[in-house]
């Protein structure tokens, strides 16, 4: 128990792919569900708890919370490419060939939603961004925030009469949640020891 609460008040840098992973897609199932789920409650008020006994209702629900964990998990991948120091470019392909491997991984850890035959199309979008990726000038945190937001949008299972009032409310709800993660990854991420490991991933074989 003692370990436990260590952890929860000082939790462990993140050192390895696997612990990356955990910790990517944790976040963004945490993160995906609070976000879509409050605003669905908030939306619905008394009427929430008839929606949420009704089958049709929770299918497209279903279909938001998803298309939500994967916006964000690519999104989260994002930010730790910006924190990393890759030197060179012939790296940088490497490293953004092995951080979209593990998104791939993390996607891969569940069953398809029924809405979806493949992910090809998250993960391509993901590829050309690593590719292309300028350490220069990386997406902010803020800014991935409102991709995400951009995509959940369109699936949101109820919305009030307000189109923009309801943007900006998911906006806000996955904006501020984006730059708390970036700021635990901060915090967490062992950049030496990650870099290594995705670069000797994404070497060719």
């Amino acid at each position: 128990m003692l370990n436990r609460l260590i952890d929860h008040f000082r939790p462990p840098a993140i050192r390895t792919l696997p612990a990356f992973r955990r910790f990517v897609s944790g976040e963004a199932s945490y993160l995906a569900q609070r976000s879509t789920y409050e605003f669905t409650r908030n939306t619905l008020a008394w009427y929430g708890q008839h929606a949420f006994a009704d089958d049709r209702f929770n299918d497209a629900f279903r279909v938001c919370r998803w298309e939500a964990y994967a916006a964000l998990t690519t999104r989260f991948v994002l930010l730790a490419r910006a924190r990393l120091d890759v030197p060179g470019a012939a790296a940088s392909a490497r490293a953004g060939t092995a951080l979209a491997d593990q998104a791939a991984a993390m996607l891969a850890e569940y069953p398809l939603p029924p809405h979806r035959q493949a992910w090809d199309d998250i993960l391509d979008a993901l590829r050309l961004r690593l590719a292309t990726f300028d350490p220069v000038a990386p997406p902010g945190p803020a800014a991935l925030g409102d991709e995400a937001a951009a995509v959940v949008y369109p699936t949101l299972p109820a919305r009030s009469g307000n189109a923009t009032e309801d943007r900006e409310v998911i906006a806000n709800a996955l904006r501020f949640g984006t730059i708390a993660v970036n700021d635990r990854l901060g915090t967490r991420l062992d950049r030496t020891a990650i870099l290594g490991q995705l670069l000797a991933e994404g070497a060719p074989r």
